[in-house]
C-alpha cells in the first residue's frame, strides 16, 4: 500500500495535511466543544490535530476549540508513549561533530542543520526566529525536554535549542 491509499485530513491547528492515522481525532460535542475519540470510530464530524507537542500546545491556548483537561492530557501521554527519548540520544552523541547548541552556534550553522529539537520552554522571542528560518530552510523539528535538560547534555545552565547536523542522523531521529 503507499501513502496514497491511506486517507489524508488536515490539521485543525496547523493545517498541514498528514495520514490520518498519524493524527489526533476530536469530535465536536457542543458549540466549542470538543472530545478526544482515541479508537478514532465516534459516529460525528471528526476534526484532526498533529500528533506534535507544537500542535498540542497551540490547542490548550486556542480560544474556540475547548477541551477537557483529561482528554488533553490522555493526547498528550501517548504523544510521550510514542517518542523517541532524543535527551538519551543526544547525549550517546554530545562529543560528535554533528551537534551544535544554544541560540548562536545554531543560527551561524543553520544552513547545514537538518534537524532541530527545541526546549519546549524555549522563549517566544527565540521559537519564532528559530521556526521561520526552521521553515525556510525546510527544517524538521521537535520540542522534547526543557532548557535545564538539554543544558545538562552539554554542560550548561540552559540551552534552548539543539541543531543536528549530520543528514543521516536527522533523518534517523525524524523517522
Amino acid at each position: 500500500m503507499s501513502n496514497q491509499d491511506f486517507p489524508e485530513r488536515t490539521c485543525l491547528i496547523c493545517k498541514d495535511k498528514k495520514n490520518k492515522k498519524s493524527l489526533f481525532r476530536l469530535v465536536k460535542t457542543g458549540e466549542n466543544k470538543y472530545v478526544f475519540d482515541e479508537k478514532q470510530k465516534q459516529q460525528s464530524r471528526g476534526y484532526y490535530i498533529c500528533k506534535t507537542h507544537e500542535c498540542l500546545h497551540r490547542l490548550t491556548k486556542h480560544k474556540r476549540i475547548k477541551m477537557n483537561t483529561d482528554d488533553l492530557m490522555k493526547m498528550l501521554n501517548l504523544l510521550k508513549k510514542g517518542e523517541k527519548d532524543y535527551l538519551n540520544i543526544l547525549k550517546a552523541m554530545k562529543n560528535s561533530q554533528v551537534l551544535s547548541f544554544g541560540m548562536n552556534m545554531v543560527l551561524d550553522e543553520i544552513e547545514h542543520t537538518h534537524f532541530l529539537v527545541l526546549a519546549e520552554n524555549i522563549s517566544e522571542k527565540n521559537e519564532k526566529k528559530l521556526l521561520l528560518k526552521a521553515k525556510e530552510l525546510n527544517i524538521n523539528f521537535v520540542y522534547f525536554g526543557n532548557k535545564n535538560q538539554l543544558g545538562d547534555i552539554f554542560g550548561k545552565d540552559e540551552v534552548s535549542v539543539v541543531g543536528v547536523k549530520n543528514k543521516k542522523i536527522a533523518r534517523g531521529l525524524i523517522n
